[in-house]
């Protein structure tokens, strides 16, 4: 009698066990895509915001030439970093 009624029993149990095991290999996948969309999504956000700065750095350089008068070309391009012509990685310079 003991032996049907473990069997009984893993016929019961049978959903609650399928519960646990499908829940925890759910959470693994979702954790793996998880980090793999997050990477994704900071990475386009990161390019986003330093694209902005970017822009945001050359409206202060201009500024800074305009109040200041400069009048040579050392003096325009004086503190920012040198870039060969088509040094661009995304549309982004300086990235390499």
């Amino acid at each position: 009698m003991a032996g049907s009624q473990d069997m009984f029993d893993a016929i019961v149990m049978a959903d609650e066990r399928f519960h646990g095991e499908g829940y925890q290999e759910g959470y693994e996948e979702g954790s793996s895509l998880g980090l793999i969309e997050g990477r994704q999504h900071g990475t386009l956000h990161g390019a986003r915001i330093g694209s902005e700065i970017g822009c945001y750095q050359g409206f202060a350089f201009a500024w800074r030439c305009l109040l200041h008068g400069c009048a040579t070309e050392k003096d325009r391009f004086e503190g920012q970093p040198d870039l060969p012509p088509g040094d661009t990685v995304g549309g982004l310079p300086g990235w390499k």
